[in-house]
């Protein structure tokens, strides 16, 4: 699980993002320099197409702390996308679980905490590779106006969540030494918006990236189990790959249940 980014704790994020940054930029460049899989889609929508091809299950689970995931059967990774959450949310964690899925050698071999919270924190740098290029370009351009307008717009711009904007923005004013914007980026930080959807209309942007799309989607795998049965439909393990994802949504119905008791 990521680490929750506060004005406290911030300044240690752009620390260890400096220390990760040669790696997992060069690892985000292979996949922004591979032309075959940049024209299936837009950067954000890709992500869910890459995921796709890994049995992708998106499903509405309302816990705001539960981004996503990745569930294993026999070495299989399966990613899994909470869509209870804004859209932007789900772009930003399908590149998240994407890092995992291509990168990661340690994660899903051994649980060793400083590891598994290093690579979090790598999967975290690598979706912002993915999404906030040249972030603080656009905003620089943008017109007159108030400090969390120009960041709506960068959310829209970009289909990016609202702090990872913040930490992008926030890691190319320490690199300028901009005190100021170091400063207001920190006020807003830890701030609830109240309405973002709200936000966006009154100027003129597409709320659609900040409401949740709810989508549920579990066809991919249960398309694969069907055409293995008919393939081979004297083998057995088919109808214990369908078990394993129902058993899937049943511990994902069973996590907002617990979280609902908290």
């Amino acid at each position: 699980m990521s680490e929750i980014i506060t004005a406290s704790n911030i300044d240690l994020v752009i620390q260890k993002n400096k220390e990760i940054k040669e790696e997992v930029l060069a690892q985000a460049l292979k996949l922004q320099m591979n032309s075959s899989i940049l024209k299936v889609s837009s950067i954000p929508q890709l992500a869910t197409t890459i995921l796709q091809g890994f049995g992708l299950i998106q499903l509405p689970i309302e816990d705001k702390y539960w981004s996503g995931a990745i569930f294993i059967k026999e070495g299989k990774l399966i990613p899994v996308i909470n869509t209870a959450l804004p859209r932007a949310n789900q772009y930003f964690t399908a590149w998240h679980e994407i890092y995992h899925i291509l990168f990661d050698n340690v994660s899903f071999d051994h649980i060793i905490e400083n590891d598994n919270m290093l690579e979090e924190r790598k999967a975290e740098y690598f979706a912002a590779c993915m999404l906030l290029q040249s972030v603080d370009r656009y905003f620089k351009i943008l017109p007159s106006m108030d400090f969390l307008s120009k960041i709506l717009y960068c959310m829209s711009a970009f289909q990016a969540p609202y702090k990872a904007v913040l930490i992008s923005l926030y890691e190319d004013a320490v690199l300028s030494n901009n005190e100021k914007m170091m400063y207001q980026i920190k006020e807003l930080i830890d701030c609830t918006l109240e309405n973002i959807p709200e936000s966006f209309r009154k100027l003129g942007l597409d709320d659609s990236l900040v409401l949740p799309s709810f989508v549920i989607n579990t066809s991919y795998l249960h398309d694969k189990i069907s055409l293995c049965e008919q393939t081979n439909s004297e083998l057995k393990y088919h109808k214990e790959n369908e078990e394993f994802l129902n058993n899937i949504v049943s511990e994902l119905k069973l996590i907002t249940k617990e979280n609902d008791r908290i």
